[in-house]
């Protein structure tokens, strides 16, 4: 697990047990079910946090993917909790022209991702070539692998 997942897994999971530690007491002064319940839920809830950080998708080091940024592939970088990024690897998947980089666990992925984003670590950024997608819809992506023009956004009814 890389540094920066150590970090946000540690800070969640220590303020998790001590907020519904708190909530518990708090709680549980009036209602001792209801503060059992406040506490059981808020764990609930960091455990998810906990499973969306560390966990693992698709990954190839920075090292290997930096070479395939050509015309007709996009390398990916991204990181879970991102939905953005989720709901791209979703609709994209494992497309053959697409490689994905989790720049949480790749540090050179995340200063890569922080140089293409004035210091920002925006997600999903996709290299095409010459091209720097941020926050692509998967619309956008294919057509930035066929060098196409992607369909325009549907207009807001009124």
């Amino acid at each position: 697990m890389g540094s920066e997942r150590r970090r946000n897994a540690s800070v969640t999971a220590v303020s998790g047990v001590v907020g519904a530690g708190v909530a518990g007491v708090v709680l549980g002064r009036t209602n001792v079910w209801l503060g059992v319940g406040a506490a059981l839920v808020l764990l609930g809830g960091v455990a998810l946090m906990l499973y969306l950080i560390c966990r693992t998708g698709p990954h190839t080091p920075w090292a290997q993917a930096r070479p395939l940024v050509a015309p007709g592939h996009a390398v990916v970088l991204w990181k879970p909790t991102c939905g953005y990024c989720e709901r791209l690897l979703r609709a994209v998947g494992r497309h053959p022209q697409v490689t994905w980089v989790n720049v949480w666990t790749d540090p050179d992925a995340n200063r890569a991702v922080r140089d293409l984003n004035d210091g920002d670590e925006l997600t999903p950024t996709a290299i095409v070539g010459d091209a720097v997608l941020r926050n692509p819809t998967a619309a956008g992506l294919r057509a930035a692998l066929t060098q196409e023009r992607p369909p325009p956004r549907p207009e807001p009814r009124r």
